[in-house]
């Protein structure tokens, strides 16, 4: 009788694949994501342990420009259409963000943790620095995030920017991928500040309304009642 190993503690697709960890093919949701190319902004809302994170972990690896994902996507479902992934596979530059971690005592804390998150962010992709397609002004902006030196205008418009020096560096649009994006809010609304949370997360998201930068943009997270005013305020194209 054969083993199954069942992976614990890991969300990293590419991981499993290359240790042939057991995985149920959920690569049809990136044709899916793709069928109506109208649709900018896809909102999934899932429980807690649905497999959100690990999804958006496939989905990074499918698309990242920086990557060459053809064995990992060999034998499932999405390998089956060869158009299909000629067109997109590896072909797109890709953000990828989580929220999961930002949380803490008060504003304060939180904040704290959203700012070290958007640096990690910026580090990734501190090639932008060497770029000759990105002007010095935009270089700045780069450097005081990364090192956490950003006012709160430039935290807000953070997402925004990148995806503009990643879009010239590039020159194709930016597919953002932001995970568990509903977290901060959540934990705000349980400590007590909510308000300056949702002008922080509002100006974050702005990354997604109206943005010639972006590719697409898919975000996860647990809770539609937090989705819902987001929609009618903020993005106005999610999809749930």
């Amino acid at each position: 009788m054969n083993e199954v190993n069942i992976p614990v503690g890991t969300s990293s697709f590419a991981e499993i694949r290359r240790e042939n960890y057991y995985f149920i093919d959920k690569s049809g949701l990136i044709g899916e994501l793709l069928k109506t190319r109208g649709t900018k902004v896809t909102c999934i809302t899932r429980p807690r342990r649905f497999g959100k994170t690990l999804g958006m972990s496939m989905l990074s690896e499918f698309f990242d420009i920086r990557k060459d994902s053809r064995e990992l996507f060999e034998g499932l479902s999405v390998s089956d259409n060869p158009d299909l992934c000629r067109e997109w596979m590896n072909r797109y530059p890709v953000l990828s963000l989580s929220l999961r971690g930002v949380d803490g005592l008060d504003f304060a804390g939180a904040y704290a943790q959203l700012v070290s998150a958007l640096a990690e962010l910026y580090k990734e992709h501190f090639y932008i620095m060497e770029s000759s397609e990105v002007n010095s002004l935009d270089k700045e902006i780069f450097y005081r995030i990364a090192a956490k030196k950003a006012d709160q205008e430039e935290v807000k418009n953070s997402l925004l920017n990148l995806t503009r020096m990643m879009e010239a560096h590039y020159g194709r649009p930016v597919i953002l991928l932001l995970d568990e994006y509903d977290v901060p809010l959540a934990k705000a609304s349980e400590k007590g500040c909510y308000r300056e949370m949702l002008d922080v997360i509002k100006g974050l998201l702005q990354v997604i309304k109206d943005n010639s930068r972006l590719k697409f943009a898919v975000l996860t997270g647990c809770l539609p009642m937090i989705c819902w005013p987001l929609q009618k305020k903020i993005c106005g194209a999610c999809s749930i």
